[in-house]
């Protein structure tokens, strides 16, 4: 029998014209999800570069946030001052970035230049608005009292009434006439609404901080509290205008207390007189007062200023080897040094002349800083 001959090839175009129609179908289906994804991925790039864009106003903003306010509120205020251009896109922001718990209360500042995703930032970490402040050393309480004024708007009658607040210097274990000389000079970022009492809490709790173990230890070592390192090194900072004569003039003093003389100190007569003018009279050192170190004995109550670092480990560093007892302006910043007071008087007339100057009626003679 013979076998026939069985051809396959009719079969094959409508097997090709099947596999055509499903590539068809697969080309579609894959062109319709890129499409998607496309726009997808565009739509979030449009949302996140508007999020993302720089915008400006004229001049800087404040913005309070109040507490408990939900997204959708704070919103709402953001877009009454300029700072958010549609409420319902922040609002959805929020949400797809998980924050809608995580904003908080306080008063912001922002401007000139912001974007949107940076408003939502700030928020979120709590970036209260705030002011730099800088203290310089040497600064009496009622100088810093006018600083805050300026920059925070602090009345400066009620910060001075709580530097003198014995509960308030109890509270923060100060043991002192007043929180004078324990508001320490620095640089400050204080929030915008601080009030009289944190900053005076922000400045101890930074006195505190620098007067260290390792400075409490030296104290110790040479017999001197917190509160009369502090004390001296004051009167050192209103003396001394180079950093490498500190430790000199603090030995002056050193001296002169342990040898039982008065410090006699000019700086100390215009803290008691209250009149802060360069020049210290003679009739000034009369003034009855405790810090007057011509009419008495060892160190005055407290300090008289805010002394720096410097001054500070000046006073528990005090320059060794020394038997001055005396110094005096050169009027240039710098002080000649003496050891008796015969060496003071020439040093002073020669200071005079070089100054082109009278001596008389100026200063005390035997005053160790001479003004």
């Amino acid at each position: 029998m013979k076998g026939k001959f069985v051809e396959a090839t009719p079969r094959e175009p409508r097997d090709r014209s099947l596999w055509s129609r499903i590539r068809a179908k697969w080309f579609v289906r894959d062109l319709v999800l890129v499409s998607v994804i496309a726009l997808t991925v565009f739509g979030v790039l449009t949302q996140a570069f508007w999020f993302l864009a720089v915008h400006e106003l004229d001049e800087r903003v404040l913005v309070k946030i109040p507490e408990g306010a939900s997204v959708r509120r704070i919103a709402s205020i953001l877009e009454e001052i300029g700072l958010v251009r549609d409420p319902d896109k922040f609002v959805l922001a929020t949400r797809f970035l998980g924050q809608t718990q995580s904003l908080q209360a306080g008063t912001y500042e922002f401007g000139p230049e912001f974007s949107e995703l940076e408003v939502i930032l700030v928020l979120k970490y709590g970036e209260v608005a705030g002011r730099h402040l800088t203290v310089p050393e040497g600064y009496r309480a009622s100088q810093i009292a006018a600083l805050l004024k300026g920059a925070l708007d602090i009345d400066p009658a009620e910060f001075m009434d709580l530097v003198h607040d014995p509960e308030l210097m109890a509270e923060l274990g100060v043991s002192a006439p007043s929180l004078e000389g324990f508001l320490h000079p620095d640089t400050y970022r204080f929030r915008i609404g601080t009030t009289a009492r944190e900053a005076i809490v922000q400045m101890v709790s930074e006195s505190r901080r620098v007067f260290d173990q390792r400075r409490r230890a030296r104290a110790d070592s040479i017999d001197m509290s917190v509160l009369e390192v502090l004390t001296l090194a004051s009167i050192v900072e209103s003396e001394a205008m180079l950093d490498r004569e500190r430790p000199r003039i603090a030995a002056v003093y050193h001296n002169r207390l342990e040898h039982g003389w008065r410090l006699e100190a000019d700086p100390t007569v215009r803290y008691a007189i209250g009149k802060y003018r360069r020049k210290v009279y003679y009739s000034d050192l009369d003034v009855d007062s405790p810090y007057n170190t011509y009419r008495n004995t060892g160190l005055p109550p407290g300090p008289i200023c805010s002394p720096g670092v410097a001054s500070i480990d000046a006073v528990l560093n005090p320059l060794t080897g020394t038997e001055d007892f005396f110094f005096v302006s050169n009027g240039d910043g710098t002080h000649t040094f003496t050891r008796t007071f015969d060496e003071h008087i020439k040093a002073r007339n020669r200071a005079a002349r070089a100054q082109e100057r009278p001596t008389g009626g100026e200063f005390s003679l035997d005053s160790p800083g001479g003004g």
